[in-house]
């Protein structure tokens, strides 16, 4: 009984008796946790005025903890039969009850061949549905990319706008103009830094080479020393 889904019951009632049964279950094991703790500050209180008592905190809570799983056992074995009388007697619709909404069967059967028909069509709107949600799921990735595409352009647009504002507040009419000009100055500035690397190798190479008059004062005081 427990295994079944027990549909009919679930439209009846309006809702599932498994998951009723297993509400009452968390419940009372809830209720039972929630009795213990307070049993267990009572006895702490009570073995705190005890000037002799020798008992810890940890070790109460190990006592509590080790009632409590035997008392879990317990309550799983009985609750094991409570669950199938529960499902049995009370929440069982009879194979041969209607429901009110559903005596109009009775009118009007259904065939064998219009119930294939019928679960064809069911699948046949389940699979539109799934492709239906799958293309929302692919709709909303790319409106998730079109918003950051945006996002993107709204800041390239602002910068333009800024550096337009730059242009116009430092006196340059035409940006284009501009804008070309930089380009061309830019275009020659590697010349430049090589004629000035250049220059400065030359400066450097005239700088290190000596000129004729020390060159005489050199050979002169190695005249005067061989001399000696």
């Amino acid at each position: 009984m427990a295994d079944r889904l027990m549909t009919y019951e679930t439209q009846f009632f309006g809702f599932s008796p498994q998951t009723c049964v297993l509400r009452v279950s968390s419940g009372i094991q809830d209720s039972l946790l929630d009795v213990m703790l307070v049993v267990e500050r009572v006895i702490f209180k009570k073995l705190k005025e005890m000037s002799d008592s020798s008992v810890t905190p940890s070790q109460i809570r190990t006592c509590t903890e080790s009632f409590l799983q035997l008392m879990k056992e317990r309550f799983d074995m009985i609750f094991e039969r409570v669950e199938q009388g529960i499902l049995q007697h009370i929440f069982y619709i009879p194979e041969n009850i209607l429901l009110p909404e559903d005596h109009v069967q009775e009118k009007y059967p259904y065939t064998e061949e219009q119930f294939k028909d019928l679960q064809s069509e069911i699948a046949e709107l389940e699979h539109c549905y799934r492709c239906e949600i799958i293309a929302k799921h692919a709709l909303l990735t790319e409106l998730e990319d079109q918003k950051l595409i945006e996002l993107k352009l709204e800041q390239r647009i602002h910068w333009f706008s800024n550096l337009d504002n730059t242009w116009k507040s430092n006196a340059v009419s035409n940006v284009r103009e501009s804008l070309a000009f930089v380009r061309g100055l830019t275009c020659e500035v590697p010349a430049m830094l090589q004629k000035i690397q250049e220059k400065y190798k030359d400066e450097q190479n005239q700088s290190r080479a000596p000129s004729g008059s020390e060159q005489e004062e050199g050979k002169e005081t190695r005249r005067k020393r061989l001399k000696l």
